[in-house]
């Protein structure tokens, strides 16, 4: 299931700049929509939505006050919006707005967004954009496609940056042991294929893998990992153990069976990091330097790894900390793929989308905002951080202590939105799946049963757990009024 899923966190926020009223689509004779310029020192003052106030003007907030003097810029937490304890992010985040009444807007996930915006909530932004000749051209094709798909074709937001992911290797580990080195667009049995060719004879800190998801944590059961292993190569194939719109588990496959084979496969040869039985204790970490040690592609443990682009901060901490470890020598290639879709993953996510409130009375400030955040001049700044966040303007990311930027940037988005639906699974399923899922792929492991039995136990149990979860998180919004419906107006 999407959401796992794979290491991200689960906390996520929201906010979307857009303004004034909800424009129609924007096409054929329809007159365009403009917004009047402010006035020479006219002053405006609007809201935005963000994780909180110092992280909003460290980022953005001081540049553009520099800038537009005239306009004043507040800003709304989300702090108080979490997905825990069974809330509706979406019900948060409205009653957030109708509280608020922000003019900005900032979305984490693009199912939020989506739904924003084909609810007429979020001003349509085509019509300013060519009014003010700015320039979309040099911003990564395929976010601005899956921008415009996520409104029927027409732009409701903007984002600065995005998700991606890579396969991050260790160019000395290849060199030493005779492999050779990885290549954009491989398939996972050619990634598993390379794993195996290394030795897996070492004991303690002299054991290497070939491959590893997420090394940077090293903590976790086997099931843990045996799971998030199969999810992966399952996701790559356009897979998912649910299907949200019937709320039906569907790991009883074709699909699933060859992703659950792989996995059993790797991880019998020993050639994929098992995960350990060493449980998390944030108490045993002191500092940094603690952490750093736990993890495996810093430390030259590990081949190959899946990683995020944030990776190469933690790398270059890892060579600032670890004065006694090498410095691992590392390249990317783009993540795995599927062979019959080669150009496009569904590790590349939009995240922080900017909107304008339909309903803001400060339209052309509130895109004033949005589109500083989202021009040329900001993504020039950013590119100067050292956070490893992947711009969505090309012109500043070509490369990264010599080493080129663009697997982050070859594949275009999976239609199999990495969201998509997100809300619609009941919060309760994920953790006793995902349980349930890596004792059974262990099982196959260990000779104890057969890969069309694990599957069918997943199947069975897994719609179980799922119908449990869906009634536990009815029975709790009914319990707090989330389900009862509007009064009918008085009859005549």
């Amino acid at each position: 299931m999407k959401r796992s899923r794979i290491g991200l966190t689960a906390g996520l926020a929201v906010a979307v700049l857009i303004a004034g009223c909800n424009s129609n689509s924007g096409g054929g004779a329809k007159p365009s929509k403009t917004l009047k310029e402010l006035g020479k020192d006219e002053k405006a003052s609007i809201k935005v939505v963000f994780w909180d106030k110092n992280s909003f003007f460290q980022q953005y907030g001081n540049l553009f006050s520099a800038k537009f003097p005239n306009i004043d810029v507040q800003v709304v937490s989300t702090q108080g919006i979490s997905l825990g304890n069974g809330k509706d992010m979406n019900e948060e985040f409205q009653k957030l707005v109708d509280d608020e009444k922000p003019d900005v807007l900032m979305f984490q996930t693009p199912d939020m967004f989506e739904k924003w915006a084909n609810d007429g909530k979020l001003y349509q932004l085509d019509d300013v954009i060519r009014q003010d000749k700015f320039d979309i051209e040099n911003i990564l094709p395929s976010l601005v496609e899956q921008i415009k798909a996520k409104g029927n074709g027409n732009i409701y937001g903007l984002t600065p940056s995005f998700y991606s992911q890579a396969l991050f290797y260790n160019k000395d580990l290849f060199e030493k042991h005779g492999v050779p080195l990885p290549k954009n667009k491989m398939s996972w049995n050619e990634v598993l294929d390379l794993a195996k060719r290394f030795p897996k004879d070492g004991q303690g800190d002299n054991r290497i893998y070939g491959f590893a998801q997420n090394s940077s944590y090293a903590f976790g059961d086997k099931k843990q990992f045996a799971y998030q292993y199969m999810n992966n190569i399952g996701l790559t194939s356009g897979l998912s153990v649910v299907d949200p719109d019937k709320g039906t588990v569907t790991v009883q496959s074709d699909g699933w069976k060859n992703a659950l084979l792989a996995t059993v496969e790797a991880l019998k040869s020993g050639a994929v990091f098992p995960g350990n039985d060493e449980k998390f204790d944030p108490n045993k970490l002191q500092s940094m330097e603690d952490y750093m040690r736990k993890d495996l592609f810093a430390t030259g443990r590990v081949a190959m790894s899946l990683e995020y682009s944030f990776t190469m901060s933690s790398l270059q901490r890892a060579k600032e900390l670890l004065k006694d470890v090498t410095p691992v020598n590392w390249d990317i290639v783009t993540v795995p793929v599927d062979p019959k879709n080669p150009d496009v993953s569904n590790s590349v996510a939009l995240s922080g989308l900017f909107a304008v409130n339909a309903n803001t009375s400060n339209p052309r400030a509130a895109w004033e905002l949005v589109k500083y955040i989202n021009s040329e001049e900001m993504a020039k700044l950013q590119a100067k951080s050292e956070d490893g966040a992947l711009l969505s303007r090309t012109a500043y990311v070509k490369e990264r202590d010599g080493r080129s930027m663009e697997p982050f940037y070859m594949l275009k988005m999976s239609e199999n939105d990495f969201y998509k639906n997100f809300s619609k699974i009941p919060m309760g399923f994920d953790k006793p799946f995902s349980e349930l899922a890596g004792t059974e792929i262990m099982s196959v492991v260990e000779g104890k049963k057969s890969v069309d039995d694990a599957l069918k136990k997943m199947q069975e149990k897994g719609q179980e757990a799922y119908i449990k979860a869906k009634q536990e998180q009815d029975a709790k919004n009914a319990k707090e009024g989330k389900d009862q419906k509007p009064a009918e107006p008085a009859k005549n």
